[in-house]
């Protein structure tokens, strides 16, 4: 049955279930966990079993799982399974470097922009500043003064775990580019009573999608606003980091159908505005009409595995 055309396992579904999918002409064939085991024979604690259970798992970080693929880093050792660009590590660390800088200085350094964090670190008085820095960082850490690459090290170490916080933060903007189109369609179907109707009631439900995301950024945020404290707590500040990743991976892979469908669309009257609307609708009625979070309705995730890879 793994060997089937088409096999794999993925999210399908109202109730988001994981379940068994396998090619059948021009469509899919898609069958419980439940009935898989039971048409199969598969018994409980068998080596299928705990396979078919990893799999269902590995679905809270990666899309589909096909039989051969490796179990998800998330489930081994807490690291990502996915890649982020070199920019996002450097936007990371580019991050924490200001941080340090603010702390040092008693007061917030601004910025708005990757390019303005690069601007503020290329001044010799910064660098000047941050050298100092580094030094009273070590030296608040418990290290001697001299030691400053201690603080080095755990500056790269915390970039490592935040830079997919970049690399989501960027993903997260395309969901808030929803919300502008939104609202410049409004206009554009301002003579049509339905499809103004609809549009009204996705502005609505679409603040719910984007306070999530932004909420989970948010605290991010937040927890490493802090930079020494973070710097000191870095297990802790790593861990909370990596489960907000998690989260926030989740919530963008749900929302990739629709995303996809507005790229490179001008905000005019077509089919394809259309077709992005009416994606748009069913998947903001479905998870925000009631009020639910995407985060609340997901599974709690299994605690890390370290196990044999599907056959």
């Amino acid at each position: 049955m793994f060997q089937a055309p088409g096999a794999c396992f993925m999210i399908k579904g109202q109730d988001k279930q994981p379940m068994f999918v396998v090619e059948m002409g021009g469509g899919q064939g898609i069958i419980s966990l439940k009935d898989l085991r039971e048409t199969f024979h598969i018994a409980a604690g068998s080596r299928d079993d705990k396979l078919i259970d990893r799999a269902a798992a590995g679905l809270h970080y990666v899309p589909d799982i096909k039989p051969g693929d490796e179990i998800p880093n998330e489930l081994l050792d807490g690291s990502a399974s996915w890649t982020v660009a070199r920019r996002h590590k450097q936007i990371a660390r580019d991050k924490l470097q200001v941080q340090l800088l603010s702390w040092m200085s008693g007061k917030p350094v601004s910025y708005a922009s990757p390019e303005d964090l690069k601007k503020i670190l290329e001044s010799e008085d910064s660098k000047k500043t941050l050298k100092d820095a580094f030094g009273k960082a070590a030296a608040a850490m418990g290290y001697q003064t001299g030691e400053s690459e201690r603080v080095l090290d755990r500056i790269e170490a915390l970039a490592r775990e935040l830079c997919y916080i970049e690399a989501l933060r960027e993903r997260a903007h395309e969901v808030t580019k929803v919300q502008h189109n939104l609202e410049t369609l409004t206009k554009v179907y301002a003579g049509d009573a339905r499809a103004s109707a609809e549009i009204g009631r996705m502005k609505i439900l679409i603040v719910n999608g984007v306070h999530e995301v932004r909420d989970v950024l948010d605290k991010v945020d937040a927890e490493t606003a802090d930079v020494l404290g973070a710097l000191k707590s870095i297990d802790a500040v790593v861990k909370s980091v990596r489960k907000a990743r998690d989260q926030l991976h989740h919530i963008l892979m749900e929302w990739d159908p629709v995303l996809a469908k507005w790229q490179n669309l001008d905000m005019v009257r077509s089919q394809d505005i259309d077709q992005a609307m009416a994606t748009t609708y069913h998947f903001l009625a479905q998870r925000f009409a009631t009020g639910k979070s995407m985060i609340a309705s997901r599974p709690k995730a299994p605690k890390p595995y370290t196990g044999l890879r599907l056959p």
